[in-house]
């Protein structure tokens, strides 16, 4: 089994029990069957970009740190903060999303309208 197949398959894992999900909840909530699943933790299959993605949003866990070695090199806290978001964001229906992405870029821009004209004086 390939070193990459292996990791994610173990972080996977990791991530459900850390959740404290089992191996059948986690199947059900993915609508896979339980034997798939059982292969995506043991590294006999890989996963889809989709499932992999509704994973880390079931767990809580960023995506990146299903895929890549180094845990802290690849999630500063910036980092962290902005899966977080984008995990939150992603439970939000599709509308209301909308109009939090809007006004969150009002704010924002106003935000910073504010900071240039301070460092203007």
């Amino acid at each position: 089994m390939d070193n990459s197949k292996s990791r994610i398959a173990a972080k996977i894992r990791e991530a459900r029990e850390w959740k404290e999900i089992t191996q059948v909840g986690m199947a059900k909530t993915l609508g896979i069957a339980r034997q798939t699943y059982l292969d995506l933790e043991s590294g006999k299959a890989e996963p889809r970009i989709s499932t992999l993605v509704e994973i880390a949003q079931l767990t809580g866990r960023p995506l990146t740190w299903f895929v890549f070695d180094d845990e802290e090199k690849v999630m500063g806290d910036e980092h962290s903060e902005i899966q977080e978001l984008l995990n939150l964001f992603g439970q939000v229906p599709s509308q209301v999303r909308s109009q939090l992405i809007k006004h969150n870029k009002e704010f924002i821009s106003c935000w910073l309208d504010y900071i240039t004209a301070l460092k203007r004086r």
